[in-house]
């Protein structure tokens, strides 16, 4: 998935799964999304992110792919 359309599932749902994002510290173009005391980084390249990182994104917050269906 492509981390642009990644974040823009997780803003469309942002309130009812209890995220808010901010700017990573840094270099490089990553940002930091926090759910509770946590904290998931999601790099911002172009193209397709690996499944792995994918998962591991969505695993971190607790978050499932169910969450961002509608």
């Amino acid at each position: 998935m492509e981390p642009g359309r990644l974040l823009a599932l997780l803003w469309r749902r942002a309130t009812r799964l209890g995220l808010r994002h901010e700017e990573a510290q840094g270099k490089g173009s990553h940002l930091k999304l926090r759910r509770g005391a946590g904290a998931t980084v999601i790099p911002m390249h172009r193209g397709d992110m690996p499944s792995g990182t994918y998962r591991a994104i969505l695993r971190q917050p607790g978050l499932t792919e169910a969450d961002l269906e509608d």
